[in-house]
């Protein structure tokens, strides 16, 4: 098995099962709540995930357009960046206002652009930076990052290989948020499989 094939084991459990096992064992006010300040509500972690691997996998990854244009609308968030710094109010207004189905809909799109995106790369292909310029470009021409969250353009466009975004941003980035939904889940009641 090589690193794609490898990818492809995971990440089909990461974005079938783990989220498929939120939507489906969550109400829709346990997918809005918080179950503790501070704590951020399962449905801003999914859209967060989405976010990120919608940017590094079309923008920085392959040089696509983003899925986010023909969802914007649909999800009712006029925000187009990740998320990431966003304050309590801002993640509850976002909560909020999302809707669930969009959403649901989103993640779909984003998993299968990224598919498409991962049969196109080979070993090699693997190997080479993605490059900083391009990143910075990107973040700057459609608003990937907030204000005050401007450490995450460097830190993508830190000279990091098409193997380490791949995998950073499709598999470890939403394990961990993915996680600690099913975390905040239990929080709100709902009892692990």
């Amino acid at each position: 098995m090589d690193a794609v094939g490898f990818f492809l084991t995971r990440y089909a459990e990461v974005h079938k099962g783990l989220v498929d096992g939120l939507f489906g064992r969550l109400s829709e006010a346990q997918l809005r709540a918080r179950p503790h300040p501070g704590v951020n509500t399962v449905a801003w972690l999914l859209w967060h995930s989405a976010r990120i691997e919608d940017v590094a996998l079309n923008r920085f990854l392959s040089d696509r357009q983003q899925v986010l244009g023909d969802w914007l609308e649909r999800l009712e968030v006029p925000r187009r960046d990740v998320g990431t710094g966003m304050s309590d109010a801002e993640v509850d207004e976002l909560s909020t206002r999302l809707d669930l189905e969009a959403l649901r809909g989103y993640l779909d799109a984003v998993t299968s652009r990224t598919l498409v995106v991962v049969e196109t790369l080979r070993g090699s292909d693997l190997e080479a930076p993605v490059p900083g310029e391009r990143v910075r470009s990107v973040v700057l021409s459609e608003g990937v990052v907030a204000p005050g969250a401007e450490w995450l353009t460097e830190f993508w466009a830190g000279g990091r290989s098409r193997a380490w975004t791949l995998a950073q941003t499709a598999l470890l980035h939403p394990y961990g948020h993915y996680y600690e939904a099913r975390v905040a889940a239990g929080l709100l009641g709902s009892r692990s499989p």
